[in-house]
């Protein structure tokens, strides 16, 4: 035996020890799992590399026929365009990425909806399309279940229709609601949560003109609880809290109002009203709660009717390049969770920088950022999410500069410049992006922006290189004014 400052030592009792104590503290941990989110991939069926940019990339003969006289005809990319929806091998690309990114620990795959284009086709097409896009997933996640929620582009296919496409993933009881309306939840019976998934197209705003193409009779209505979706969603609430169950929300189409189109909202003011009364209501047992549909990277903070923060929302952005509030770069999201609690740890942003894509002909998806790093936050809650928030309309913090890049997933400059709101220095810019994030009702929107706009306008952006650059040319142009005059 060997001894140390008067001490026995002995290694194989402190190896022992050093076990069990890694042993509790995994044990305390939980077990880490991960799960993809994938979002309004807007599959375009028609898209073709010989189509014109300008004109939704499609092979059609009038975007052909006489072109090479036209010099403002913009030739589609291999991968997508900013201006289209997505082509077979922008998708087939991030399937691919996906399973050779995290081929280990990934738990399940969430599908937020929007699978197909926003273009008009039969019901026979539609249905067609969405087989070509679960055979994919199918085939890319083979020892995974792929959940799939409804979005406003996915009508058009009955309930019936979708359920049997979909039965791999599907087990029975969350068949029996699905057939009913599009919802469902699934319950880990060994894990202490369960997932819910929402049809927000039962509580749209059909009034949006962005959904006027869409108003079958699957869609909203204005009845208080459409295909008693909210008594149902009510009761699973109910149930994860008699059993001691953490929930994850998911659904399309989030409350609150699209952060690229100022204020424009989509859900029905009082489904909206409804679902944060409830979100509020419940937020001790919802983990997270996980939308698509405005195709931006942002977040969503909830608070409680004394003004606590309380629950969160991540919006992740799509994989189609297009969308009417400006483009972005195809996305793909990474979340890092406790299976045994539901607790969100963090997530990995993927991207793929769609210009280099089609320059080299080649997708290389990579890592943009994770959250937790990115944002210097050291956990994921209403309260550091209602502070980063916050930092948005800090002069002197550099978070609205991150969050803006990540907003259109690091789109280059030069396209962002088109449609931006006036570019991460603006302090408007950054308190539409403030009041998006912290006000989730479209009235309370108006306010939130009508209070500050002009304190913030009137202050300005931060001092840089180009706004002295322009003081110093209006002082020579003021100089050789007064020169003039004193000839």
């Amino acid at each position: 035996m060997k001894y140390q400052h008067g001490c026995r030592f002995n290694p194989g009792k402190m190896i022992r020890d050093y076990l069990m104590l890694l042993s509790w503290f995994c044990a305390v941990q939980g077990k880490i799992g991960y799960f993809w989110h994938i979002t309004d991939i807007h599959y375009d069926p028609k898209y073709g590399t010989q189509g014109n940019a300008g004109s939704v990339c499609w092979n059609t003969r009038n975007s052909i026929e006489g072109v090479p006289n036209r010099l403002d005809r913009k030739m589609a990319g291999q991968y997508g365009d900013y201006s289209c929806d997505s082509p077979w091998a922008l998708i087939e690309s991030a399937a691919q990425a996906m399973e050779s990114k995290h081929d280990e620990g990934i738990e399940f795959v969430l599908w937020t909806g929007d699978a197909l284009t926003r273009t008009a086709m039969s019901g026979e097409l539609r249905l067609q399309y969405l087989q070509n896009l679960t055979d994919l997933l199918s085939r890319t996640f083979k020892a995974q279940f792929v959940f799939p929620a409804l979005g406003h582009e996915d009508i058009g296919v009955s309930f019936e229709k979708l359920a049997i496409l979909w039965q791999q993933w599907l087990p029975q009881e969350a068949m029996d609601t699905f057939l009913k309306a599009g919802y469902y939840t699934i319950e880990q019976s060994s894990e202490k949560y369960r997932i819910v998934f929402l049809n927000t197209n039962l509580w749209m705003n059909l009034s949006e003109n962005r959904m006027a193409h869409r108003t079958g009779g699957t869609t909203a209505d204005n009845s208080q609880d459409p295909y008693e979706q909210w008594s149902w969603f009510e009761s699973i609430l109910k149930k994860a809290r008699k059993e001691n169950k953490a929930v994850f929300i998911v659904g399309h189409t989030p409350p609150g109002v699209d952060d690229r189109e100022s204020g424009a909202a989509t859900l029905n003011e009082r489904h909206n009203a409804k679902y944060l009364q409830v979100v509020r209501q419940n937020a001790d047992i919802i983990r997270g709660q996980f939308f698509g549909h405005w195709h931006s990277d942002t977040f969503r903070v909830i608070y409680s009717d004394t003004g606590n923060p309380v629950s969160w929302i991540m919006i992740a952005p799509s994989i189609t390049p297009s969308t009417l509030g400006g483009p972005n770069n195809p996305g793909l999201r990474l979340y890092k969770f406790e299976t045994d609690t539901g607790q969100v740890l963090d997530y990995k942003q993927y991207y793929l920088d769609l210009m280099d894509a089609n320059t080299n002909g080649r997708a290389y998806w990579k890592i943009e950022y994770s959250l937790l790093e990115y944002y210097d936050l050291k956990e994921i809650t209403a309260i550091s999410l209602h502070d980063l928030a916050d930092r948005f309309t800090q002069s002197n913090d550099h978070a609205f500069v991150r969050y803006y890049a990540a907003n259109t997933v690091s789109l280059p400059r030069e396209v962002e410049q088109i449609w931006g709101c006036g570019g991460p220095l603006n302090g408007v810019c950054a308190l539409h992006h403030y009041c998006t994030v912290t006000r989730l009702n479209a009235e309370l929107y108006k306010q939130c922006y009508a209070s500050y706009a002009y304190p913030l306008a009137s202050r300005g952006p931060p001092t840089t290189y180009r706004s002295l650059s322009l003081v110093h040319s209006l002082l020579l142009l003021l100089f050789f004014v007064n020169l003039l005059q004193n000839r």
